[in-house]
């Protein structure tokens, strides 16, 4: 019953993340200028590491700390927030031209995208992961700027992007899964502690 219980409770946090990162999408579609765009993004990471809310992108870098399941339902969640934010916002007065955004995703080679990817993957575990260590916003304010001005690939930033856009398609669900496959890559291999050695091991007592 714990179990359940802790893994609800994932699930509404993750709602939640959702719908902060579709604010930050929202900002970042309505805002003319796309460096100050990029700086508002920022709020819904920061809303998010601030709060203790789920993110996958936050999260998948530490897999071996929450394990598969968690990780999925965080996923899940993170789809159900944002495109809930994305409809809902899809029925108000603003409009914005979300095809240019969502076209050259969906025209995007495999291999580019998953590159695209692994890069937001990497910039992602670095904001959460150096705010954790330093307890300073600037740390997750840059990734964040850097990877939008980069034109890096966010999965969950992408999932309120297709949802706003319109019904779901193939294409949108095949560069949705290329997106978590390399979010999950660029996190894990940017982070250090995945190729060193613990002390007192091999190299160390050579």
């Amino acid at each position: 019953m714990k179990k359940y219980l802790a893994l609800y409770n994932v699930f509404v946090r993750s709602v939640l993340a959702g719908v902060m990162i579709g604010f930050g999408c929202i900002v970042y579609l309505m805002c003319p200028n796309r460096i100050v765009g990029a700086f508002l993004f920022s709020f819904g990471l920061l809303t998010i590491v601030c709060r203790g809310l789920s993110l996958y992108t936050g999260k998948v870098g530490y897999c071996r700390t929450f394990g598969a399941l968690d990780l999925a339902v965080t996923l899940a969640g993170n789809f159900v927030g944002t495109f809930l934010t994305a409809r809902l916002f899809a029925l108000t007065r603003h409009t914005c031209d979300i095809a240019s955004v969502v076209e050259p995703k969906l025209a995007d080679d495999p291999l580019g995208f998953f590159l695209l990817s692994a890069a937001c993957g990497a910039m992602m575990f670095l904001a959460v992961d150096s705010y954790r260590k330093s307890n300073a916003w600037l740390f997750v304010i840059l990734p964040v700027v850097i990877f939008i001005l980069s034109g890096f690939e966010h999965s969950i930033a992408n999932m309120f992007y297709l949802s706003y856009a319109g019904p779901w398609t193939l294409d949108a669900l095949r560069i949705s899964a290329i997106a978590v496959a390399g979010n999950a890559v660029g996190s894990w291999l940017i982070d250090a502690a995945n190729f060193t050695l613990p002390r007192g091991g091999a190299a160390e007592g050579r």
